[in-house]
């Protein structure tokens, strides 16, 4: 295992060289404010890439046209340069990384801990694809952080797999926890009960997830469901009582605070796993009662959710929220549901009469069984057209709901 020093580890990677990066809590951001240098130098680079946490440090070399950025999800970071035309959104179910992007990159750029004694290092909280990048991507360039929880389960890499090694100081990207509010409890306390007895959730990121956590860890009465997938601080209590159940947690990405990177450290009820597996909807169905809950953007009276933009600019991505609703649906007893707020910040519905031209659907009308709001549950499975449009305007804040029933 040979060090290098960042510059040296890009310096023969000519121009038209096709870089792909490590996702969230594991964004490489040594590696990737190296790629923006190599490219001011050479020109004509690009970058492919998720959910980039942190300040990734790109905006200079792609202003000066020497960096071409492609997304698969457009976090805060980027949301200005993807604005002006300068970052391009390409809409990918993580289930398909390898053959849509890994299989065309020349170049990945991961973060890793340090080797043991038998040459292993942990890709630590963010296994849902990087591995793959290891094993299929011609070079592998690593940056090393001491600080990387080891993690258990497919989180290893053998140092026979990365060509180069750069050492790295800079801290994981953390995300700071959200605390569930009033609306977010009144959600749980609705979808909580639907929840069948053995029971696998998987849990999307936000207020509204979180909320559904807390109040699964709080409920003495059953036992804990299984939960896979994403795992944020407010799921450690429900983890901790899957613990104590006995049981294990199967993740892909770890995002959060760094006290949740330290209680991921060494810790065996946590079992890392790849998209190959987790956002696999064949590997899903084998789950019994696998319930995905994921929330949205809007919601239309035909039950088409758009989750990935607001007035038709991209704000997020497909992710894996398409893989695990197919893997709910195709589980017995599985079910999909949508929890979101009845309305926006500024006080507009989420249930909304048509989206806008501009917005893409990410969820089609059959892909939804329920739709949850704090004003109640919109089931939606084997309703006609006029029934899903009558039960989502009776889940919509009452004010909005005389426009709804009035709209063509």
């Amino acid at each position: 295992m040979d060090w290098m020093e960042c510059e040296a580890a890009f310096a023969d990677l000519p121009s038209g060289t096709r870089f792909v990066a490590g996702n969230a809590s594991g964004t490489p951001h040594t590696l990737l404010a190296a790629l923006a240098a190599h490219a001011l130098r050479v020109g004509g680079l690009t970058l492919r890439c998720g959910l980039l946490l942190g300040d990734v440090n790109l905006e200079t070399a792609v202003r000066a046209g020497c960096l071409t950025v492609r997304s698969w999800h457009v976090p805060a970071t980027m949301r200005r340069l993807y604005r002006e035309g300068l970052v391009e959104y390409t809409p990918v179910r993580l289930l398909d990384i390898p053959e849509r992007v890994l299989a065309v990159s020349d170049v990945a750029l991961v973060r890793v801990g340090p080797p043991d004694a038998d040459g292993w290092c942990s890709l630590g909280p963010s296994t849902s694809y990087a591995r793959q990048a290891t094993e299929s991507v011609p070079l592998v360039i690593a940056e090393v952080t001491e600080h990387m929880p080891r993690t258990h389960g497919d989180s290893l890499v053998h140092v026979s797999r990365i060509d180069r090694f750069v050492r790295s100081a800079t801290p994981l990207p953390t995300q700071a926890p959200d605390r569930p509010d009033a609306t977010g409890r009144a959600l749980a306390a609705l979808v909580v009960p639907l929840l069948p007895p053995g029971a696998t959730v998987q849990l999307g990121i936000g207020k509204v997830p979180d909320a559904i956590a807390a109040a699964l860890a709080e409920d003495d009465a059953t036992d804990p469901p299984g939960l896979l997938g994403l795992v944020t601080d407010a799921m450690r209590p429900l983890i901790d009582r899957i613990a104590r159940a006995g049981g294990r947690v199967r993740a892909l990405e770890l995002i959060g605070s760094d006290a949740l990177l330290r209680w991921a450290h060494d810790n065996p009820v946590l079992q890392m796993a790849d998209s190959q597996e987790l956002h696999n909807p064949l590997h899903l169905a084998r789950v019994p009662n696998l319930i995905s809950i994921n929330s949205a953007i809007a919601v239309d009276v035909r039950g088409q959710v758009v989750a990935e933009s607001v007035a038709g600019a991209v704000i997020a991505g497909v992710g894996g929220s398409a893989d695990f609703a197919e893997g709910a649906h195709l589980s017995p007893g599985g079910m999909r549901i949508i929890a979101l707020s009845s309305t926006t910040r500024t006080g507009a519905s989420t249930i909304v009469a048509h989206h806008g031209r501009e917005d893409v659907v990410t969820a089609a009308h059959h892909s939804v069984d329920v739709v949850a709001t704090e004003h109640g549950l919109a089931d939606l499975r084997g309703a006609s057209v006029r029934e899903r449009r009558d039960a989502l305007i009776a889940i919509a804040t009452p004010e909005h709901r005389e426009a709804l029933r009035a709209s063509p």
